[in-house]
């Protein structure tokens, strides 16, 4: 993930309007589902869950548990320790902490950019009084 979250140029604008948040905006893509945050929930207190004990924690199909796996796998969140048949799946936390950092970062910019633009109606404003 980018260290840098939407960057912008000089003309205060990124390229493409779009460019820079690509990545943040997948990682929230992987998180944008009521399971797959369980199933982060569920591995969180655990050292490692194969895709059966995940599936009896939750009130969903395996089909669809393994789908929702699958999505937080891609997206880097969790990895996958291949035993025989079995798929063992533990938390990536290295991704998690990049995640949380490029939102934090994508978070105080945007209270940044709010802030500054308040203070520049404040201050136009007081120009006019």
């Amino acid at each position: 993930m980018s260290d840098q979250v939407c960057p912008h140029t000089a003309s205060g604008e990124n390229a493409s309007g779009l460019s820079g948040c690509e990545s943040l905006a997948a990682q929230f893509r992987a998180l944008g589902h009521p399971a797959r945050l369980a199933i982060l929930r569920r591995l969180a207190g655990e050292k490692e869950a194969c895709c059966g004990e995940i599936v009896s924690a939750l009130p969903l199909a395996q089909s669809t548990v393994s789908q929702h796996l699958q999505v937080l796998k891609d997206a880097g969140f969790l990895t996958c320790d291949t035993r025989g048949r079995n798929c063992h799946y533990v938390l990536n936390w290295d991704q998690i902490s990049k995640t949380q950092e490029a939102s934090d970062a994508f978070w105080k910019l945007l209270n940044s950019e709010h802030d500054n633009g308040v203070l520049s109606a404040v201050n136009e404003l007081a120009a006019n009084e």
